[in-house]
C-alpha cells in the first residue's frame, strides 16, 4: 500500500514538471540583475576623429553603474594627442559617455614638456579641447613656480591663462 501510494504521488508530480516544462515560455521570464553596477579592470579608451587619435584615457579601474551615462574611474591617465603632447593624471575622475567630457578628482596633475600643473580637480571639454579648473593651481618649470586660482587651457590655440591670484617666482 505504501509502495503504490509512492508511485501515485511520484507520477503525479513527474506530470506537473513535465506539463511546466512544456508550457515555458521565454517572453515571460524575468532576470533581474543582483548588482547594480558592473566594474573592469585596466581601462583604456582611444576618441578617433577620421583616422586620427584625439585622445586616450586609460584606468586602472571602471565602475560602470547600470543605465547611467557615466563611468567612474580610479587611477587614470589622460593623454591629449596635441604639439606638445599633454598629459593629465589623477587619483579618480568621471568620464561622461554623451559628450566625452573627463573630470580628473584628488591630486590632478597636468604635464606639457618638462612643466607640471598640480590641483585638486580638472575638467577636460573634449568637443572645445578646453581644460578648465577653479582651484587653486601650481605651475612648476625648470626654473619658475607660478601660483593661482583657475585655469583656462585652449589646447587647439596652444593659449593657457591663469585666472586669478597670480604669483610668480622666477630663479636664476
Amino acid at each position: 500500500m505504501i509502495k503504490s501510494r509512492f508511485f501515485r504521488i511520484l507520477s503525479a508530480t513527474l506530470v506537473v514538471g513535465v506539463l511546466i516544462l512544456l508550457s515555458y515560455n521565454e517572453q515571460n521570464v524575468k532576470i533581474l540583475p543582483s548588482y547594480r553596477t558592473s566594474s573592469m579592470k585596466d581601462l583604456h579608451l582611444t576618441h578617433k576623429e577620421g583616422s586620427k587619435v584625439k585622445w586616450e584615457l586609460s584606468a586602472d579601474k571602471a565602475i560602470l553603474p547600470i543605465g547611467n551615462k557615466e563611468v567612474f574611474l580610479e587611477s587614470l591617465s589622460l593623454k591629449i594627442n596635441r604639439t606638445p603632447v599633454i598629459f593629465l593624471t589623477s587619483g579618480s575622475g568621471i568620464y561622461e559617455i554623451d559628450n566625452g567630457d573627463i573630470t580628473l578628482n584628488k591630486n590632478v596633475e597636468l604635464n606639457i614638456k618638462e612643466t607640471t600643473f598640480t590641483t585638486d580637480t580638472m575638467k577636460y571639454n573634449s568637443k572645445d579641447e578646453i581644460i578648465t579648473t577653479d582651484d587653486d593651481i601650481k605651475f612648476n618649470g625648470n626654473n619658475f613656480l607660478i601660483e593661482g586660482t583657475g585655469l583656462i587651457a585652449k589646447t587647439k590655440q596652444q593659449n593657457m591663462r591663469i585666472i586669478k591670484n597670480v604669483k610668480a617666482i622666477f630663479y636664476r
